[in-house]
């Protein structure tokens, strides 16, 4: 098997390489901050790839690659993939949707949590001497009681929202497909994105970016908001008008949000997001523990080479 090459675009865990290599593979690692341009000069003699999403896979690099059979997605977002291209060509697409679900939960009700009790605030108040802003603008809310929108029911959506209902939160949902079984089990109760955007204190986005969610959460819907409505980003930046977020945030119809995710990644330290007292920024990182990012490594590589073998991968997306 040692004729089979597998480049890895970005530093993933070791345990994924070593899978690969114990199995004979030549793994081809690009440095940090490889550049499409790189990529595109070894991509023809590939037979898989596996990418985190800061090197975009394109059409022209799939069809200058017709060796290539498999791209593997470290992660669940392929919207850095030309999947239509990829379909178009024969090459297969996997990822890991359920590697990272746990992970991604944990940290949005970290940065919830955060959010609601102004940790961050908290912190530097504390180091700048202004202790006594414990009697005025630190004063948190409880999550307990509170009526939170999940916006996406998969996996992620409902391991948030099953913590979230843990600490006493009144949960409700929209997603692209209704889920019966949770609202009879777990009490969720199922409403229309317009409905439910207007009517919740804190919501919470578990959506892919797609054509059909790109600002899914735009200017007309932050105006329907509740006043004072906090929002939490796990998923990703594309879904959220950020422009119309950022006037909310400046006026209050957004009282604070906690965002890992952006329109445009890295995030620029020109956007006013940067200067915002009411805003938690965090560099995409929900995904980054140690055991979510073992369990990636290892689930992508076996997917990659399944599929290099012929075999189906396990989280084959179409």
């Amino acid at each position: 098997m040692s004729d089979i090459a597998v480049i890895v675009t970005e530093v993933i865990n070791p345990a994924g390489v070593e899978y690969l290599k114990d199995r004979g593979v030549n793994v081809i690692e690009l440095p940090p901050g490889s550049t499409e341009e790189a990529l595109a000069g070894l991509i023809p003699d590939a037979d898989g790839l596996i990418t985190r999403g800061s090197i975009k896979i394109t059409r022209e690099m799939l069809e200058s690659s017709p060796r290539l059979k498999v791209v593997g997605v470290h992660g669940i977002g392929c919207d850095h993939v030309d999947l239509v291209a990829a379909s178009e060509l024969g090459k297969g697409v996997c990822n890991t949707p359920d590697a990272v679900t746990v992970t991604v939960a944990e940290m949005a009700m970290a940065t919830t949590l955060a959010l609601l009790r102004n940790v961050v605030s908290a912190d530097k108040a504390v180091r700048a001497g202004e202790w006594k802003r414990k009697y005025s603008d630190l004063i948190g809310v409880e999550l307990a009681g509170m009526r939170v929108g999940i916006i996406g029911m998969g996996r992620i959506g409902k391991a948030t929202a099953v913590r979230m209902q843990a600490f006493g939160a009144e949960i409700s949902y929209w997603s692209r497909t209704r889920k019966p079984e949770l609202e009879e089990e777990l009490g969720f109760r199922w409403m229309d994105l317009d409905d439910l955007v207007r009517e919740s204190e804190l919501i919470s986005l578990h959506i892919p970016a797609t054509l059909e969610t790109r600002k899914i959460i735009d200017a007309r819907r932050i105006e329907s908001m509740r006043d004072g409505v906090y929002i939490v980003n796990t998923a990703r930046g594309k879904i959220i008008d950020e422009d119309a977020m950022i006037r909310a945030l400046r006026s209050g119809k957004i009282k604070a949000a906690a965002l890992d995710v952006f329109e445009n990644e890295p995030l620029s330290t020109d956007s006013p997001l940067c200067s915002m007292d009411n805003v938690i920024l965090t560099p995409h990182l929900s995904a980054s523990n140690i055991a979510g990012m073992r369990r990636m490594a290892v689930q992508v590589a076996k997917g990659v080479l399944k599929t290099i073998n012929g075999e189906m991968p396990d989280n084959p997306v179409e």
